[in-house]
């Protein structure tokens, strides 16, 4: 009943987009796009059905661009994703199979095996505590390339590839003439934990401040250990 729930809507929606006579519907208007490759359809997807039939939704409604979100079990239908140009935006590295009996490692391979398959792959964050376990994502990207990928691989994860998923690789993701300055600068190895050391932050070439709650803690307990020391 969900499936036909929806095919309806995206029937309704690309019949009103067709017509030149309807009531503007604000709804319906956020629709345009997904035909001409303007905007890309994300679908919440880690089965290996699933991802089938969000692909076989994308073929039948003639939608140009889809992102899987999750894509748990996304290698298993990868050369299906290539072949109609799906992209897949991965669930947490840092996290347990989802079955008991599975590799306990599948997670940090999912994203060498899906760029392998020739998927364009990029990494998010959607779960609990989101907002603070952002910081996580160079991580995210080092444990994948701790699990196969190379290093420039595994970077792409989180800049390159999932500029190009949202559609803003034109500005964003790499460092060319003519982009946006956004960009940090790490004193060691930025994709691991122990070295990264994050000196400077620009976002569209102004710098920001790299303050938090975190670093006023931190510099608070450490002078009174400091202190406890002597």
């Amino acid at each position: 009943p969900q499936v036909k729930a929806i095919q309806e809507y995206f029937d309704n929606a690309f019949a009103y987009l067709g017509s030149k006579n309807a009531k503007k519907d604000i709804p319906f208007e956020a629709m345009k796009g997904l035909q001409t490759g303007e905007k890309t359809l994300f679908v919440n997807a880690n089965g290996e059905k699933e991802i089938i039939d969000a692909v076989l939704f994308k073929k039948k409604n003639n939608i140009k661009n889809m992102t899987i979100v999750g894509g748990y079990y996304a290698f298993k239908v990868a050369s299906l994703l290539k072949e109609n140009n799906v992209s897949v935006l991965l669930n947490r590295v840092h996290s347990l199979p989802l079955l008991e009996d599975e590799d306990v490692n599948l997670p940090y391979k999912n994203a060498k095996l899906l760029v392998d398959a020739g998927v364009l792959v990029g990494l998010q964050n959607a779960g609990d505590m989101e907002r603070m376990q952002t910081r996580n994502l160079p991580f995210y990207a080092g444990t994948c390339a701790a699990w196969g990928l190379t290093k420039e691989q595994a970077l792409q994860l989180i800049t390159g590839n999932s500029a190009k998923i949202l559609g803003i690789d034109n500005q964003y993701g790499t460092l060319e003439s003519g982009k946006s300055a956004t960009l940090f600068i790490s004193e060691g190895d930025a994709l691991d934990m122990k070295t990264n050391v994050i000196s400077f932050a620009f976002i569209d070439g102004r710098q920001i401040s790299l303050e938090s709650h975190h670093t006023e803690l931190y510099q608070r307990y450490k002078g009174k250990f400091e202190q406890q020391k002597k």
